[in-house]
């Protein structure tokens, strides 16, 4: 048996545990868990360390597919701006992509990284998650505004998507945004989700000028697309929810992606009308794109579930969970880190399916063991100084 302690243990199903220690078999999973209540003693293999000890992060949302495209991206005033900069500089040599995605996915290991939720556009990246013990969710990912290159479209997902094999975790077709995919195109990925009843993953509420092209079709989006000549086949819908009310099912698990300008009428919809919805939030990139951050104390308010991603290296120098919460502590000081935790981890295992293994400490789980040092104990919060240092 392992045994692991710290001042404090953060089970995350329950409170922090003063002293308490996580006890492990032989294939790291959790076989009990210990609170002292006062009466500390030694125990054989155990080590102790000055700190915090939290569960394994859970990166719910992610595109490591754009790692090589780290420090490449000038700050932009929205996503159009940003999109046209991916859209210029995504063709460099293959040997780039595949040493950026394996450093990318080494660092995510080191940051405590256990399981993660990404983007897939193309089959760049399947190798290296081979290679890998993060679980992956793979989305495969779905846009287009010509509605005669449906069909096309949709062949192409699937064909990556059945390139997937032997990788730890899990694969499904995803919508890429509200404002990217033609009424045709909706409509096969409405089929298509009906027919697997997967996990749906999708960019939301993430610019100003995502509700504007909708609305009326006017905006950076619009100007952009026109000057492209991609025809503007988007759906008969003036709003995002319109959108996904009409081709998400309700039954389908669904991850809202950014929410930078989700409103509250917009959460309350959001919430009342899926059976199971997910509010992620990337802050680091939130603050490149549109140098906002989303309605935390609102989405508290409104009881949504939340949890974390990092987005990319192209609109983020960070693919660290950790260094989310950090961002969303120091801006939101009223957010506990037992709140953030919960975030960072048990709801990013529930958004994927997968908190029966991931996410918090538990008997039977196996969600890894991260420590954080520096912290004040005073406040229960990081502080600057702190890191991640992975464990298990």
């Amino acid at each position: 048996m392992l045994r692991f302690s710290a001042n404090y243990i953060f089970p995350v199903n329950g409170k922090p545990i003063r002293n308490g220690i996580v006890v492990l078999d032989s294939k790291n999973i959790v076989v009990d868990i210990v609170d002292p209540k006062g009466n500390e003693k030694e125990y054989e293999s155990m080590e102790f360390h000055n700190g915090v000890i939290v569960p394994g992060f859970v990166n719910t949302h992610c595109h490591l597919e754009l790692s090589h495209l780290k420090g490449k991206l000038k700050q932009t005033d929205g996503i159009a701006s940003f999109v046209s900069q991916i859209r210029n500089l995504r063709r460099v040599e293959t040997i780039e992509i595949t040493d950026s995605i394996n450093q990318a996915i080494s660092i995510l290991e080191k940051n405590g990284t256990v399981a993660i939720g990404d983007i897939c556009n193309t089959n760049d990246s399947f190798n290296a998650k081979r290679k890998s013990d993060i679980y992956f969710h793979n989305f495969i990912e779905l846009f287009g505004l010509n509605s005669s290159e449906a069909g096309k479209k949709m062949s192409s997902a699937l064909k990556i998507f059945n390139s997937i094999y032997r990788t730890k975790g899990a694969k499904s077709l995803t919508p890429h945004s509200t404002y990217s995919i033609s009424d045709e195109l909706w409509r096969m990925i409405n089929i298509e989700l009906k027919k697997s009843s997967s996990i749906a993953s999708i960019h939301y509420g993430e610019s100003l000028q995502e509700y504007q092209i909708l609305k009326n079709r006017t905006g950076q989006l619009a100007e952009n697309f026109n000057a492209l000549k991609f025809p503007i086949n988007l759906p008969d819908c003036s709003n995002p929810f319109e959108v996904v009310e009409r081709f998400i099912p309700r039954t389908s698990q669904t991850l809202f992606i950014h929410n930078t300008f989700s409103t509250r009428e917009e959460v309350l919809q959001l919430i009342n009308h899926f059976d199971d919805s997910f509010f992620v939030l990337c802050p680091s990139s939130n603050l490149f794109i549109e140098g906002k951050l989303p309605d935390l104390p609102m989405l508290i308010e409104l009881g949504a579930n939340l949890a974390i991603g990092t987005d990319s290296l192209a609109s983020s120098d960070t693919l660290s969970v950790f260094d989310q919460v950090i961002i969303l502590l120091n801006k939101f000081p009223e957010v506990s880190f037992t709140d953030a935790i919960k975030w960072a981890t048990l709801n990013g295992a529930k958004a994927l399916n997968i908190d029966s293994i991931y996410g918090s400490f538990e008997i039977g789980k196996s969600p890894g063991l991260n420590l954080i040092t520096d912290f004040d104990f005073n406040t229960m919060k990081p502080t600057s100084k702190s890191r991640v240092k992975r464990l298990i």
